[in-house]
């Protein structure tokens, strides 16, 4: 008796729908919009706590991530060493040419120690002194206060102290440089991670 080959019946993939949309985040001390277009490109503004920042460029979709780059990408602020005088040995004083960051903002940076590699942040106290708590430090990156980023890097002789005269450039503040940023699918929400806060996107209308 000859066999008779049924065919096969492959089931299909389940494919995720189209995250195009307009979405908002419901949350308390957030205030935030994203809307997806169908063109693949992006409007994204955020408003939480003292950050206030906007952005539009590309989306992507993999079917499980939404990833957003900034088109065109946006000068970051960034630092500039106007001056760097000699100190005594161990010593490290950073001050900001005014107008600074405008009163209330202290200067904080990312410091290397130069003998473990270590990584740690330290802060410009009354005239601009640092207290390094005995490390050696082999760099600094001055920070952005309330964004959070680094905005340059320099490096610091251990052979002596050094007094430091840093000038602030705005820039393109409150612009977002995303890179491939991503949010993550739950149901048909959008979840976000940044500045250490969960955003939830909620899809208002497609």
């Amino acid at each position: 008796m000859a066999l008779r080959l049924l065919p096969l019946m492959m089931a299909a993939a389940p494919v995720s729908p189209s995250p195009v949309g307009f979405y908002q985040a419901h949350q308390m001390e957030v205030g935030a919009a994203l809307e997806l277009k169908k063109d693949g490109h992006f409007r994204y503004q955020l408003d939480y706590g003292a950050v206030s920042e906007q952005a539009e460029g590309d989306w992507t979709f993999d079917g499980k991530t939404v990833r957003l780059t900034s088109n065109p990408m946006p000068k970051e602020p960034s630092f500039e060493l106007v001056r760097d005088d000699p100190a005594p040995p161990g010593d490290l004083v950073m001050i900001l040419e005014p107008p600074g960051f405008g009163e209330g903002y202290r200067l904080d940076a990312v410091a290397v120690d130069a003998v473990s590699g270590e990584k740690g942040l330290v802060t410009a106290g009354e005239g601009g002194r640092v207290d390094a708590g005995g490390h050696k430090l082999a760099s600094i990156d001055p920070l952005v206060p309330v964004y959070g980023t680094t905005g340059g890097h320099f490096v610091l002789s251990e052979d002596r102290g050094h007094r430091l005269l840093l000038r602030f450039h705005a820039n393109d503040l409150g612009k977002a440089a995303l890179r491939g940023e991503p949010l993550t699918i739950t149901s048909s929400d959008l979840l976000l991670n940044r500045y250490d806060a969960e955003i939830r996107f909620v899809r208002v209308r497609p």
